[in-house]
C-alpha cells in the first residue's frame, strides 16, 4: 500500500485481510464495537477495534497479501540497490527537480553552487511553478507532463519516488508467489515440522502438496519446484531452522520475538529460581555395577547469583526433591555433613590438581551463603505445581510464582547457570557425555568412575571454591555498574547494604516438608498402602478423633516417596517417626515399587490376603534375587540404586534436621521426653536459648579449620 493509500483510509469491512499478533485474519464480522476475525490457521478472536488499531504491528493487507510487511528500506540505502551508473542519473535528475521546483540544485538555499538561482528558475523572477517547469522539460528534453509525474512523486516520497521499480536491484522475492501456497508453508512449518523429527526438502514439498489438496482440492493449486520451495521457506522462515537440528528449531520456535530485560531484582532473596536439568555426566554406582543419568536441581538467587542449594538424583527429579531443595537453602550449614571424612580422603583421588588445599577447603566448606527467599520462581513442571511446594511457601511466607510457558528467558538466569555448571564442571569429569548425542564419546560409560555421592561432593566443592568467587561478566549491583564482582562479593555488599534476614535452623521443617496423606490411627497402628506402621506414642490416640476439622478419625500422616520404611506424625507438641512393624533390617532400603512387586508375586502365588510378615518375606526374597548375579538385569540394579540413594538423602535431611538418635526404636522428636526422676517441665526446650549456626561473613579474616 502507498503512502498517499494509507493516508487516505481504508475501510474495516467483511473480508478484509489484516496483519494482527504475526499472523494473517480476515475481518468476518462486527459487534457493536467489536470486531470478530479468523485467522489464516483457524483460529477464532473477538476484539475491540480500539484495541485492535493499537495493537503493534496492526496494519491492512491488499488482497492476496502475503505474512510479509511492506518493504522497510532506509531511504538513505535505497541507492545502494541500484548500479553504479543509474544510481548518478537518479542524482542528477533529483538536483534538477530540486532546481525547477525550489531554485537551488541542492534544495536548500545556504547550500547555493555559484550562479545560483539562474534567473529562468529564480522562484521570485519566475513566480509560477509552471513556467519554471516548461523551461526545465526544455532543458532536459523531456514532456512536461513527464516531469510534472516525477515532480509530484519526489514531492510525495523524495528518493523513493524516483526510483523506477524495474531498474532497482530491490524486489519482493514473493510477488509473483501464490498466496495460498505461501500460507501452506507457514501452516505446515507450525503445525507439521516444528515438533516432528528433521525431514528433507523432499519430504517438506511431498507434504505441501497433501495439505493444498486437502485444502482446495486435489490438483487445484499445484506447488513449484522444490528450488523454488526453498527459496520461499528462506525468505518466509529465516533462522527457523526448518531443515535443521530439532532441538535449534524447537528452541527458536519458542524464543521471544523481543529484546531480553531480566528481572529486576536490588536484594538478596528478592527473586530465587528454581528448575531442574539433566547433568552431562555419567555416574558409577560400584555396587550393583551399573551407570546412570544424573539429575541435578538448582536454587539460584537472581540477584547476586548465588548457588544457594542443590540437589542430585539418579533419574527424574521429583517434587520431593524440588521442597527438600527449598529447605536446603533457608538452612545455614556451617559443614555439610561428613565432608571432614571425604575432603580428607575420597575426594583426593581425583586424577587432577586440586582447586584448593584442604585446610582452605575445609574453610570453604562452611562459605555457602545463606539467603531467606521472599518469591521463588518455577517453570509448570509437574513437580513445580505439586501441593508440598504450595504448602511449603504458604508455611515459609514465600511467595510462589510461575514462569510463563513457551518463555524460557522468564528464567534466564538459572539457564545460564546450567550452562556454566556443564561447561566449568561436567566437562572436567570423568563421565562427561556432552549435551547430545552428536557430541557424545564412543565409550562413556567405560571412562564413569564416580558415584552419585562422590559427584555431590565434587560439585559443593566448585560450587563453594569455584563458582562462588568467579567474576560473573552479568552480575550488576544498582549503583555501581562499573564493578565487576563474584556471587561472593556482591551478596557481601547487599547485606551491607540491605541487611540479613536471620535463618533459624528449624528440625520440624524436615516433616512439614513431606507429602501429607490422612490415615485412620487403628488399634495396630497406621496403615499406607498395604503396610502397617507403629509406635508406642499412638497409645493414646487409637481409634481418636483427629484434629483436624471436618476428617473425622482421619490423622495427618507425612512421608517420603522414596521410603517406605517409616512416617511421620506430629503428636504431643513434637514430631515422631513411625516404622514399619515387620521391617525385615533397616539397613537394607526397599522403594514403593519393590513393595508392589513383592504383592504381586504373593497374589499370583495364590495368597490374595498376605500379612505384614508374609509382605516381608516376600520382600527380603525380591530383594535377594535382585541382587544375584545370574538374575539381575540393568534395570533391577538401577532401582535398588535408586533406594539406597533415597535412604542416604533422607538420612542426610534427617541428620540436617537434628532428629535425636535413640536406641531402637529410634522416636525422632524435637522436644525430649522427660525423664521420670524428674519433673516434666525440666524436660522443656525454649527453642530461644538454642545457639544459632554461625552466619557466613564473607568479609570475615580468613580462620584454620581448629579456630571454630
Amino acid at each position: 500500500m502507498s503512502a498517499s493509500g494509507e493516508a487516505s483510509g481504508r475501510r474495516l469491512a467483511m473480508g478484509t485481510w489484516v496483519w494482527f499478533d504475526d499472523e494473517r485474519h480476515q475481518v468476518v464480522g462486527h459487534s457493536g464495537s467489536d470486531v470478530h476475525l479468523h485467522s489464516a490457521d483457524g483460529q477464532w478472536t473477538a476484539i475491540y477495534i480500539s484495541h485492535l488499531m493499537a495493537a503493534p504491528g496492526f496494519r491492512l493487507l491488499s488482497e492476496g497479501s502475503v505474512e510479509l510487511p511492506s518493504s522497510n528500506v532506509d531511504p538513505g540505502a535505497l541507492l545502494d540497490g541500484l548500479a553504479e551508473g543509474k544510481a548518478a542519473i537518479l542524482r542528477d535528475l533529483e538536483a534538477h527537480l530540486n532546481e525547477m521546483w525550489k531554485g537551488y540544485r541542492s534544495g536548500d538555499p545556504d547550500q547555493a553552487e555559484p550562479g545560483e538561482p539562474l534567473p529562468s528558475y529564480d522562484p521570485a523572477l519566475v513566480p509560477r511553478l509552471s513556467d519554471r517547469l516548461a523551461a526545465k522539460a526544455v532543458e532536459l528534453g523531456m514532456g512536461e507532463r513527464t516531469l510534472w509525474r516525477k515532480l509530484q512523486r519526489y514531492r510525495e516520497e523524495k528518493r523513493k519516488g524516483l526510483i523506477d521499480g524495474r531498474g532497482a536491484e530491490v524486489h519482493d522475492p514473493l510477488a509473483r508467489a501464490d498466496p495460498r501456497v505461501l500460507d501452506a508453508i507457514l501452516a505446515q512449518h507450525r503445525v507439521g515440522e516444528r515438533e516432528d523429527s528433521t525431514g528433507s526438502l523432499n519430504r517438506f514439498h511431498r507434504r505441501l502438496q497433501d495439505r493444498l489438496d486437502h485444502e482446495h482440492g486435489p490438483e487445484v493449486v499445484k506447488v513449484p519446484s522444490a528450488k523454488t520451495v526453498a527459496r520461499y521457506v528462506e525468505v518466509l522462515l529465516p533462522g527457523q531452522y526448518t531443515f535443521g537440528r530439532a532441538t535449534a528449531r524447537r528452541s527458536e520456535a519458542v524464543r521471544p520475538q523481543r529484546s531480553y530485560r531480566p528481572d529486576p531484582a536490588v536484594r538478596p532473596g528478592q527473586v530465587v529460581m528454581i528448575d531442574a536439568t539433566p547433568l552431562d555426566v555419567i555416574a558409577y554406582d560400584p555396587i550393583g555395577d551399573v551407570t546412570h543419568a544424573v539429575h541435578v536441581v538448582l536454587a539460584i538467587d537472581v540477584a547476586t547469583r548465588t548457588l544457594l542449594a542443590w540437589r542430585m538424583t539418579v533419574g527424574d527429579t521429583r517434587a520431593v526433591d524440588v521442597v527438600m531443595l527449598l529447605n536446603d537453602a533457608i538452612t545455614p550449614e556451617p559443614m555439610r555433613p561428613g565432608w571432614q571424612k571425604a575432603l580428607a580422603f575420597r575426594m583426593l583421588r581425583l586424577p587432577v590438581t586440586r582447586q584448593v588445599e584442604l585446610d582452605e577447603r575445609l574453610e570453604l566448606a562452611a562459605a555457602r551463603p545463606v539467603i531467606w527467599p521472599e518469591e521463588i520462581l518455577v517453570d509448570h513442571a509437574k513437580v513445580n505445581l505439586s501441593d508440598a511446594l504450595r504448602e511449603a511457601c504458604l508455611d515459609l511466607g514465600i511467595n510462589l510464582g510461575l514462569a510463563r510457558k513457551a518463555n524460557p528467558t522468564d528464567k534466564a538466569n538459572v539457564e545460564r547457570a546450567f550452562g556454566i555448571v556443564n561447561a566449568d564442571f561436567a566437562k572436567h569429569v570423568a563421565g562427561y557425555k556432552g549435551s547430545d548425542t552428536s557430541s557424545r564419546g564412543r565409550l562413556v560409560e567405560h571412562a564413569a568412575r564416580w558415584s552419585l555421592e562422590e559427584l555431590e561432593e565434587f560439585f559443593a566443592e566448585y560450587v563453594v571454591a569455584v563458582y562462588q568467587r568467579r567474576v560473573h561478566s552479568g552480575l550488576i549491583v544498582p549503583g555501581f555498574p562499573e564493578l565487576e564482582m563474584s556471587p561472593n562479593q556482591a551478596y557481601s555488599l547487599m547485606v551491607a547494604r540491605y541487611g540479613y534476614i536471620v535463618c533459624p535452623p528449624s528440625s520440624h521443617h524436615y516433616c512439614k516438608r513431606l507429602p501429607i496423606e490422612y490415615r485412620v490411627i487403628r488399634p495396630e497402628g497406621v496403615q499406607r498402602d498395604y503396610l502397617i506402621y507403629d509406635d508406642p506414642i499412638l497409645g493414646n490416640y487409637r481409634r481418636g478423633i483427629s484434629p483436624v476439622p471436618g476428617k473425622g478419625r482421619k490423622w495427618p500422616i507425612r512421608y517420603h516417596p522414596g521410603d517406605p520404611s517409616r512416617v511421620f506424625i506430629f503428636l504431643e507438641g513434637a514430631w515422631h517417626v513411625l516404622f514399619w512393624t515387620h521391617l525385615p533390617d533397616p539397613a537394607i532400603p526397599f522403594t514403593w515399587r519393590m513393595v508392589e512387586q513383592a504383592r504381586k508375586l504373593l497374589h499370583e502365588g495364590g495368597l490374595r490376603e498376605p500379612s505384614q510378615q508374609d509382605i516381608a518375606d516376600a520382600l527380603v526374597d525380591l530383594q535377594r534375587r535382585m541382587d544375584a548375579p545370574e538374575s539381575a538385569t540393568a534395570r533391577t540394579r538401577r532401582e535398588l540404586l535408586r533406594a539406597r540413594e533415597d535412604a542416604r538423602a533422607i538420612k542426610r535431611d534427617q541428620a540436617r534436621a537434628q532428629f535425636r538418635k535413640e536406641e531402637s526404636p529410634p522416636a525422632l522428636a524435637l522436644v525430649p521426653p522427660a525423664a521420670e526422676e524428674e519433673p516434666a517441665e525440666a524436660a522443656v526446650v525454649d527453642l530461644a536459648d538454642l545457639e544459632e549456626f554461625e552466619i557466613w561473613d564473607p568479609g570475615a579474616p580468613p580462620r584454620g579449620p581448629d579456630s571454630a
